[in-house]
């Protein structure tokens, strides 16, 4: 699975009598943003200050992330790391939620409305592997001083778990209210890390290329970018909030419905 795939999973909450995604408005921008930092982990771009870098065009296994280096490569001038999450496909969910049942990792039906509209009634989800998932999470929330450094994926993910407010759906209620505290904390603590490094040094100069920077240089990156867009869609810029508009996943057929 891709970070994208396991976000979208972790965003399925199962603590409701039907499934339902959560945070679909946010979601979308991060499943591109998971791209990215996979990308970026992978060595194969760089997040500069004024256009995203690549650094190895060669196809890799997992055919959706080699599509989105193509685009990038293709993209000319070379996009902004702002402008390409800002141009999001409206499809993306859709196309990840097709991926998730292509490896049966959840299961759903379609069904059409009065108004003849498609909707996604989401029956059931792959515990286990959801549970995989947030285990590795977990290592994230519960490491500090005297503890092994979290993995560099598993540590982006958790940024854009907390960034695009799916912690609620991963660590649900008044039970979850401490894990979703210290997701908090240990993800703050890579952004400021992020903040320090490049006060120390510009991107590929001295400090920046430690490897605590390069663990938390993508996910600051990344998780600073996604607050701006998505403040935009609250502060009136109306091109983003249409492409942000309200859609999704019916939680066993009282949802909304997904173009």
């Amino acid at each position: 699975m891709t970070m994208g795939d396991e976000l979208l999973l972790l965003a399925v909450g199962t603590g409701r009598r039907h499934p339902r995604i959560r945070s679909e408005n946010r979601l979308r921008i991060a499943l591109s943003a998971a791209e990215l930092a996979e990308l970026c982990l992978a060595g194969r771009i760089a997040l500069g200050t004024r256009r995203i870098e690549i650094l190895d065009p060669a196809p890799i296994e997992d055919r959706r992330l080699s599509n989105v280096l193509l685009g990038l490569g293709r993209t000319v001038p070379p996009p902004s790391l702002h402008d390409w999450l800002r141009l999001t496909p409206r499809s993306l969910i859709t196309e990840y939620f097709s991926r998730l049942e292509d490896q049966k990792a959840l299961r759903s039906r379609r069904r059409r409305d009065a108004a003849g509209r498609t909707r996604h009634d989401i029956l059931s989800v792959d515990v286990p592997r959801r549970r995989g998932v947030l285990d590795r999470l977990d290592t994230v929330t519960r490491s500090g001083p005297g503890t092994p450094p979290a993995d560099p994926r598993d540590l982006a993910l958790a940024v854009l778990v907390r960034v695009a407010d799916v912690a609620p759906a991963v660590y649900p209620g008044v039970r979850g209210a401490a894990a979703r505290r210290r997701l908090a904390a240990r993800t703050a603590t890579g952004t400021a890390l992020l903040a320090s490094t490049q006060a120390a040094a510009p991107f590929g100069e001295g400090d920046a290329e430690s490897p605590a920077a390069q663990t938390f240089l993508p996910a600051g990156q990344l998780a600073n970018e996604l607050v701006n867009l998505y403040s935009e869609v609250t502060t009136g810029d109306q091109g983003l909030a249409h492409h942000l508009d309200s859609g999704g996943w019916s939680d066993g057929g009282s949802g909304s419905h997904h173009d």
